[in-house]
């Protein structure tokens, strides 16, 4: 109840203590950073957080305890605010998990935070926990947006990434005061090491950088005998040094081998700043072994003999773990930035270069090309069966197969090849320095057939096979859209059956591109100028011609008035991804008009609105619900529509299809198959979709004047096959009364086509209604004026956002 009461005076539900609060403060107070000067190190982590996350605001918060502490802002000034009013309070609740806040508003904790309801108006909030791993959170590094939002898995990845940076940099701050003590206690001749080392941790030195820094100003004074220091990252070393204070010892290099030759190997097992005995050869020496290391494994050694005097002085071994610290965590910031510039640039799955690396390295590669010595091609490979794969075993199968392929297609390719990976099952190879005439198709060969050898995937024998496309670089000016588009069509002919295995895009090809991109350029163009129309084509009763229905057509008006021709329409929308708003449009447009005519419509009985509707939109979840909702606001009754979908478009495991089929279904809506014969039609298919009226395919009713009897025997089997189950047929394409009277005494009551009208603008068909149903007075003899049935073609379209 005192929650709820501080909760309703400050507009924020404050965050619990932590269960360990007095622990957490100790370990906060314990890293002496609260209120000290801002650092340009932690300033790089929030705008680097910020950028990589696309957020405009990004904070290193530590919260104290009553009130959070801002370490570092970007893209916002705050310093400091109540504890009870930090989302911050509430991400340490749980040390080892990120806190995403997707949406504010809808989160009852933040609702009526001060921060979401005025400046700076937070609606997404995520947040990674910094702590050392025991429980203890301190504060967090958040990134914060005014939209709702998400963030990718790879986002998340790289946000916990940066966590963990911050958190070493708080603990290189932390034995930086620490260091500073102890300088205090110790000589001056370790006051220079110990200088020089927190120099290298808090710098933006680079591990080599930091080795060589030190081995340039290793204090010869504290005397060492020999050194040297080696950065097992970069496999690289300094070389041996003699102290120049000293005079040499004939006995050194013989030491040294002793050391590589110790049969131990110390500093392997090591964990620690250790004095090792150099063995009986030589007792009188004592060997300093400093091992850097970093997520358990050693990533480089500071190595010194010494005379054997030193070994008394057993502290320079704590100055020495101090300096490997420091440098430890310079090898994780190395690792972990070098991390997230390789998982920027690679496919974190397949380590295939990443779409953008790889169209930069195509841009790069085009400017180069010599347009009379082509010598360079570009492969785009599709995997066939690959949803098969993650469908029947699962996606971790999926994951290790793309695994497995991306290692063939390495081992085909050679050093000055790349290899990337756009998008799920696609990859793409450019190929340099090749003889395109005697050697591309050899290649494309070799990758199919290495390509379709079995995979073995534990218990499992995989096997698959891939469609490519190729594109050679022929001219310097081509862009890489265009080249990209050149091999990916490509691959489609071979997807789609057009050409066998692989096709190169050669200049009757490309052509055809060309044709299709103007094509597209045009549809897009007239769908966003609203150059929409619908006609429409009366259905009838086969048996007394009387229309019962009709079919809603899309037609597309070109800048001259003219209309395009049909049969490219729904093929370019598809390849340009305007289906949605497409049939967005169409749905409401036939609402519009059914609802602007209703008084004709209503006189024909039972009278239905065929509406060709796009597969991707029939399962999407919500959708009945929403189109269902729609037409109760505009009184118009779901019973005078009828969705025609294609049978072989559909997922069957779908489970938003079947919910949308049901709900329309029993709302009035009927389910008709489109092109009926063409798919996959089996009988258990065919039981599986719920739907009302079959439409017969016109490629079975042109047969009927041929008189070719199996083709005959087909269709009469079709008809029956779908009488027998119950449904309801129309055969389309019907143009001949003999077709008519064949389907008619076939079983086949319904009919479409040019027999009984062709498309056609609303007036006409209006008009046509009027003409050929009984009963209904010419329009121009009607009560009402002839304006209230005429429409004027509309081209609205619901505006992109």
């Amino acid at each position: 109840m005192t929650e709820m009461v501080q909760a309703t005076l400050s507009g924020s539900v404050p965050p619990p203590p932590h269960p360990r609060e007095e622990e957490r403060i100790a370990r906060l107070l314990g890293y002496d950073i609260l209120d000290t000067e801002r650092d340009e190190l932690f300033d790089r982590i929030t705008a680097m957080a910020a950028e990589i996350t696309g957020s405009p605001i990004s904070l290193v918060s530590l919260v104290d305890r009553n009130r959070q502490w801002v370490k570092s802002n970007y893209g916002i000034d705050l310093k400091q605010s109540s504890r009870d009013d930090s989302f911050c309070g509430h991400t340490i609740m749980d040390a080892d998990k990120l806190m995403i806040i997707p949406d504010s508003m809808k989160d009852p904790r933040f609702v009526h935070n001060p921060f979401v309801t005025g400046e700076p108006h937070i609606r997404f909030y995520a947040g990674v926990p910094l702590q050392n791993g025991d429980g203890l959170a301190i504060g967090s590094l958040c990134v914060i947006d005014r939209k709702p939002r998400e963030l990718t898995p790879d986002q998340i990845v790289s946000l916990k990434s940066l966590a963990r940076i911050v958190v070493d940099y708080l603990d290189i701050h932390r034995s930086n005061r620490e260091l500073t003590r102890l300088l205090l206690r110790e000589k001056e001749i370790y006051s220079r090491l110990l200088n020089l080392s927190s120099e290298m941790a808090s710098s933006s030195f680079t591990l080599e950088q930091a080795l060589q820094r030190i081995m340039d100003h290793l204090d010869p004074t504290l005397g060492w005998l020999s050194c040297r220091i080696t950065n097992l990252m970069t496999h690289g070393s300094g070389g041996i040094r003699l102290n120049p204070l000293l005079p040499p010892d004939p006995e050194i290099d013989q030491i040294w081998r002793q050391i590589d030759s110790h049969p131990t190997k110390p500093l392997h097992d090591g964990k620690k700043t250790a004095f090792i005995s150099t063995g009986i050869t030589a007792p009188q020496y004592a060997y300093l072994a400093i091992p850097i290391r970093n997520r358990g494994k050693l990533q480089a050694k500071i190595e010194m003999i010494y005379p054997d005097h030193r070994k008394m002085d057993s502290r320079i071994k704590e100055v020495f773990d101090i300096m490997a610290s420091n440098l430890a965590i310079v090898a994780e910031r190395e690792i972990a930035n070098m991390e997230l510039q390789h998982r920027a640039v690679h496919d974190a799955l397949t380590g295939a270069v990443s779409r953008t690396l790889f169209l930069e390295e195509l841009q790069k590669t085009i400017s180069k090309t010599d347009s009379f010595h082509p010598d360079t091609a570009l492969l785009f490979l599709d995997l066939d069966g690959f949803k098969d794969v993650n469908d029947n075993f699962g996606h971790q199968i999926g994951d290790r197969l793309l695994i497995e392929v991306t290692e063939r297609l390495r081992h085909l390719s050679r050093e000055e090849d790349i290899l990337g990976r756009l998008s799920g099952d696609e990859f793409v190879l450019l190929v340099r320095h090749l003889d395109i005439q005697q050697d591309l198709e050899s290649l494309l060969k070799r990758i199919q057939r290495h390509i379709s050898h079995p995979y073995m995937l534990g218990d499992l024998e995989i096997r698959i096979t891939c469609s490519i496309g190729a594109a050679i670089l022929d001219r310097n000016d081509l862009t890489t859209p265009e080249l990209l588009r050149r091999a990916e069509e490509s691959m489609y002919l071979v997807k789609h059956g057009v050409r066998n295995g692989y096709c190169i895009a050669t200049p009757d090809i490309i052509r055809d591109f060309k044709n299709r991109l103007d094509l597209d350029r045009n549809i897009h163009e007239a769908v966003y100028q609203k150059r929409l129309l619908l006609h429409f084509q009366p259905i009838v009763e086969i048996e007394t011609g009387r229309i019962c229905s009709a079919e809603a057509l899309l037609r597309v008006i070109n800048k001259d008035g003219s209309v395009l021709a049909a049969f490219n329409i729904i093929p370019s929308m598809q390849r340009i991804r305007l289906m949605a708003e497409v049939d967005e449009w169409v749905f409401a447009e036939s609402v519009r008009l059914l609802q602007q005519h209703m008084r004709i419509f209503e006189t024909i009985p039972g009278f239905r609105l065929s509406l060709n509707v796009s597969p991707s939109i029939l399962m999407t979840h919500g959708f009945a619900t929403l189109s269902l909702n729609r037409l109760k606001t505009a009184g118009v009754s779901p019973t005078m529509f009828r969705f025609e979908i294609i049978e072989n478009h559909l997922d069957m495991g779908n489970a938003s299809l079947f919910e949308n089929i049901t709900f329309f279904r029993e709302a009035g809506v009927e389910i008709a198959i489109d092109d009926f014969g063409t798919g996959y039609s089996n009988l258990q298919h065919l039981i599986s979709i719920p739907c009302d009226t079959l439409k017969i395919d016109r490629m079975f009713i042109k047969v009927i004047p041929s008189g070719e009897a199996k083709k005959i025997q087909l269709l009469t089997a079709m008809i029956k096959l779908g009488k027998n189950l119950g449904y309801s047929l129309i055969a389309e394409g019907i143009e001949h009364q003999e077709q008519a009277d064949q389907l008619l005494s076939l079983g086949c009551e319904y009919g479409q086509g040019y027999l009984y009208g062709r498309p056609m603008e609303i007036e006409r068909f209006l008009e046509h209604i009027v003409m050929h149903t009984p009963n209904i007075l010419p329009l121009s003899k009607q009560h009402s004026s002839i304006q209230e049935f005429e429409v004027t073609p509309t081209y609205a379209l619901p505006s992109k956002t």
